[in-house]
């Protein structure tokens, strides 16, 4: 069984793998658990995943391409929110209609009759290419009550030649109920939250990407790496107070993304302007002697810090004392909550960053990409797709 751990240690080696990957056709299913026991927040989170996993096959319905299908249970199967291998023929249209898909918070988990479904609905003999590789994968964060069910349906399935994955999310679900999905520990992967889907992503598309060639053994020559190149101090601007949880969240997954790549391992430095939440811990009880003063003071609560906080960036972020080095380009990501307003404050403040030779990216957790004038705007659905964009920009490849 994979952890999260065994993840990270081996992304650097699999995203070679990925690139050399020759993909032999492949009818791919996806069993997604959409029980109760998920929060509608962590649906959100396993569909994003599962856009961020398909993005990196060559999905289409031609005769080599990946073809996919899903579908999503709870108490009982739910045919109607998934679609079939052949219900649709580009990638965009799959990556759509994945994002569509509801969350029914089903008061049962019936693992078994999903996989019973996609075996004998989505995978019949009449449906699947023969020629191709058939691969299964279940996404679940519990225990289904009819056990006996379901792991009879994945014995059944796997017989049949279908290579099955297991994904367990939390504690919720054993390992044994993910071993007798799977079949087989190496084609177990467990994560402790919906978060962490998002750190295997790369490791479980290299798993799943079967190969018409094996991937060349040879040592690639040592290049010279992008900050040789290019040194580069760079910074993270964000206000937690207007970004709220989740969106922090996603800002926190955006950065480990990026500074964990190999291409900026060196001579990259980073920084972190963040600010408090709010900048002050508040007053006592005998520091006011008026109702106006107090609410004077609350109104810098309400108060868009994060135009404040890129000031303090301009002012000093790059100097020596705070680790600046003269010789490096400098770098500011600012992570924005998309708000109209802050978004107008901003700009005469990116403005200004221009003017010092700092190089400006917005980063926007909605995905929907943010324009702010001369900044230039990181598009993806997820972290890891804003981080990589980021990173393609940062080091582009000749």
């Amino acid at each position: 069984m994979q952890t999260v751990s065994h993840t990270i240690a081996n992304i650097y080696s699999i995203n070679f793998i990925l690139t050399v990957c020759k993909q032999s056709p492949i009818d791919l299913g996806v069993v997604l658990d959409s029980s109760s026991s998920i929060h509608p927040k962590d649906f959100k989170k396993a569909i994003s995943f599962l856009q961020d996993f398909l993005e990196r096959f060559e999905v289409n319905n031609g005769p080599d391409g990946v073809r996919v299908s899903i579908i999503t249970y709870g108490k009982g199967i739910y045919p109607e929110d998934g679609f079939n291998l052949t219900t649709y023929n580009s990638k965009e249209e799959v990556l759509d209609a994945v994002g569509q898909i509801p969350h029914r918070a089903g008061l049962y988990t019936d693992t078994g009759k999903a996989i019973k479904y996609l075996h004998e609905v989505q995978f019949a003999p009449d449906v699947v290419r023969p020629y191709a590789e058939h691969v299964a994968l279940v996404v679940t964060d519990g225990n289904s009550q009819e056990w006996r069910l379901t792991k009879q349906m994945a014995e059944e399935t796997r017989e049949d030649g279908i290579k099955v994955f297991a994904i367990g999310v939390g504690s919720g679900v054993r390992e044994e109920e993910l071993l007798n999905i799977a079949g087989d520990e190496s084609r177990v992967t467990k994560v402790n939250n919906y978060n962490e889907l998002d750190l295997i992503t790369e490791t479980l598309a290299a798993q799943t990407c079967i190969q018409k060639e094996k991937p060349t053994t040879t040592e690639l020559p040592k290049t010279e790496k992008c900050g040789e190149k290019t040194p580069t101090d760079l910074y993270y601007v964000f206000n937690p107070v207007t970004l709220g949880l989740d969106a922090t969240a996603w800002t926190t997954s955006f950065i480990s993304n990026t500074i964990k790549s190999e291409d900026l391992d060196v001579g990259f430095r980073y920084g972190v302007i963040s600010g408090s939440c709010p900048d002050d811990e508040g007053f006592d009880l005998d520091e006011y002697d008026s109702v106006d003063d107090i609410r004077e003071r609350l109104q810098q609560y309400d108060t868009n810090r994060l135009p404040q906080l890129v000031e303090r960036l301009l002012n000093d972020g790059y100097s020596e004392e705070k680790g600046g080095r003269t010789e490096a380009r400098k770098v500011a990501v600012i992570v924005s909550s998309g708000d109209s307003k802050e978004v107008d404050e901003l700009s005469d403040r990116v403005a200004e960053l221009i003017e010092n030779g700092v190089t400006v990216f917005i980063a926007d957790p909605s995905g929907e990409g943010l324009t702010v004038d001369g900044a230039t705007p990181l598009t993806g659905r997820s972290s890891r797709l804003q981080s990589e964009t980021l990173i393609g920009l940062l080091c582009p490849t000749k």
